[in-house]
């Protein structure tokens, strides 16, 4: 059984992760990245909608390729970063710079 201490180590050796693959993404996906940094979660629609408006030409393939990498997550009607992302932001208040 995990501690509390165990548990916060975990989430922050995942986002470390997380942000090591953040690294070697494209323009694009990093453009994409950021716009969640800034939102955490957001609409599917709107998402897509104000990614377009950045320059972002296909924003759900972008999104899937994040998704695929474990870096956002998909919910019912909208898209997150992904828990150990969140939980980094959120708990710690960490700023992520790209």
């Amino acid at each position: 059984m995990y501690g509390k201490g165990d548990l916060q180590d975990n989430i922050v050796s995942e986002a470390a992760a997380l942000l090591e693959k953040a690294k070697r993404l494209s323009r694009e996906e990093k453009v994409v990245l950021k716009y969640f940094l800034d939102g955490l979660s957001v609409g599917t629609i709107r998402a897509v909608e104000e990614l377009k408006r950045k320059g972002i030409e296909d924003p759900e393939r972008v999104i899937n390729k994040l998704i695929e990498l474990g870096l956002l997550e998909k919910g019912l009607e909208s898209y997150s970063l992904s828990y150990p992302l969140r939980a980094l932001i959120t708990r710690r208040r960490i700023r992520i710079d790209l």
